[in-house]
């Protein structure tokens, strides 16, 4: 729509800019678009080109794309605060919708897709909404599943369900642009009967809520049989059937971590840092981009030993409440060293270089070919990177009904005798899937965690009860060292 104004929106602006505009650009690049000339990103087009002012249009130019028939697109993001406020817009497109909070879409953006209609009444796409993701996997992101009822629902009372009749009108359209090419002399009455569908084709449209499933392998001509054999490959399983099969999550009723959901997982982003590059310049590779660590403060570590995969977690305390900030690992063959030293590489740049490392009976045991346990190897590595260490031995594993009680009362919040836990979204992905996957089993001596994924090695071992592990080693320590810190931190106790 020239002169136009829409937005692009996403729970994080990182995603916006490392993930949305990428493809999105590269799309208008195949279509013989050409940055500079047809469009213009975080800047305005040069004044001797006389291009138009959007009719209404944004202060800045900090956080928009410019086109060259006068319309803009802002980018949205949820987490920077009043991004949205003021703006009057013409569509929306979100995407990673799965990711999106629904009651800041619904209060914040939703209302300024409004009025101008003098200027785009007649065209189906003035105030669309178009969202798009992978398979919503947490009870939060419910509400776009929801879409395909409301879809079912519009046509309860018409005599033709309307996407029928759109798809049916689509492939008449199709058909007729074949009879083009076949009968060039009919030629005009084709364009004239063409012109008649399309006409029709938006007057159903418009006002019409369209919910579509899809599977990766329904663009295989596209995306490439080799390309999904090798994600096969890298992705957990869970994963790979809800992100590229778009399958519907099974949610387990036997979880280890029932109180697990949505909200405890946000996103913190160092936006001073990030906007300090320009667009498609910022290397965000490291702990610089992470707005919710404490710089000043040293850094929780607790882990989990394997011969297959070797995942860290790393938090801070900051007085009740406990942030996971990141999971760091590697898998076989790259060793424990190798974990130690992808720490090393994420926290280069953190001012305080003092560890608290955690670790239990597991990791302190020697023998014949391995001189150091494996406690000693991990810190021997931080050391000679310029860390300082605080071994702080947690002794035997507090028993699983132990810590299923200490995460039910962290997650649910409110005991002052426990954290109130939460994660980093983007850093902390494979704990989360690996937490939803734990299952609990009847044992010898109680309830227990379902380990018997962990002994499958054709699994991929990321989606195992590995990095949960790793966790409840971070939580107990944080419990355990903590409580004597200062006066700002609260009585944490263990259960007895």
């Amino acid at each position: 729509m020239p002169r136009g104004h829409g937005c692009f929106v996403g729970a994080t602006y990182l995603q916006l800019l490392e993930r949305t505009l990428p493809p999105v650009i590269k799309g208008w690049e195949q279509m013989g678009m050409v940055r500079g000339r047809d469009f213009w990103i975080r800047e305005r087009p040069p004044k001797k080109l006389n291009i138009p002012q959007p009719i209404v249009g944004p202060v800045t130019s900090d956080h928009c794309i410019f086109f060259k028939n006068g319309a803009v697109a802002s980018m949205v993001s949820q987490d920077r605060p009043g991004s949205a406020n003021g703006k009057t817009v013409h569509w929306i497109i979100g995407d990673e919708a799965k990711f999106l909070d629904k009651q800041k879409l619904d209060n914040e953006l939703l209302m300024t897709n409004r009025g101008d209609d003098r200027y785009f009444g007649g065209i189906p796409e003035f105030h669309s909404l178009l969202f798009c993701t992978d398979m919503p996997t947490t009870k939060a992101a419910m509400w776009i599943l929801e879409q395909d009822k409301r879809m079912k629902k519009q046509s309860e009372n018409l005599p033709v369900d309307r996407i029928s009749a759109l798809l049916s009108i689509r492939a008449e359209i199709y058909q007729l642009y074949d009879l083009l090419v076949k009968k060039p002399g009919k030629r005009d009455k084709i364009l004239a009967e063409i012109a008649k569908r399309q006409s029709q084709w938006d007057a159903i449209r418009a006002n019409t809520i369209y919910f579509s499933e899809a599977s990766t392998l329904d663009n295989i001509h596209g995306f490439g049989l080799k390309n999904i054999a090798k994600l096969r490959k890298q992705l957990p399983t869970f994963i790979f059937r809800t992100a590229i099969l778009n399958q519907r999550p099974f949610l387990s009723e036997n979880a280890f971590y029932p109180d697990l959901d949505e909200h405890h997982f946000t996103d913190a982003y160092d936006y001073g840092y990030i906007d300090s590059f320009d667009f498609g310049k910022g290397q965000y590779e490291d702990s610089r981009k992470d707005a919710d660590v404490d710089k000043w403060a040293p850094l929780d570590v607790g882990g989990d030993y394997n011969s297959s995969i070797n995942p860290f977690l790393v938090g801070q305390a900051r007085g009740r409440k406990y942030r996971v900030l990141n999971e760091i690992y590697v898998r076989a063959p790259l060793k424990l060293k190798d974990a130690a030293r992808a720490f090393c590489a994420y926290y280069k740049h953190h001012p305080t270089k003092r560890v608290r490392y955690f670790y239990d009976h597991t990791t302190i045991f020697t023998n014949a070919s391995m001189e150091m346990s494996f406690a000693d190897d991990f810190a021997d590595v931080l050391r000679a990177a310029g860390w300082e260490v605080d071994m702080i031995y947690l002794g035997h594993t507090l028993s699983p009904m132990q810590r299923y009680e200490m995460w039910g009362r962290c997650l649910t919040g409110g005991d002052e005798k426990f954290f109130d836990v939460s994660f980093n979204r983007n850093n902390c992905q494979y704990v989360r899937v690996s937490m939803q996957q734990t299952q609990i089993k009847q044992g010898s001596r109680g309830f227990e965690k379902d380990k018997g994924d962990e002994r499958k090695l054709e699994l991929d071992q990321r989606e195992t009860t590995h990095f949960s592990d790793g966790v409840d080693t971070l939580l107990i320590g944080a419990h355990l060292v903590h409580q004597f810190e200062s006066a700002e931190a609260f009585d944490a106790v263990f259960i007895s």
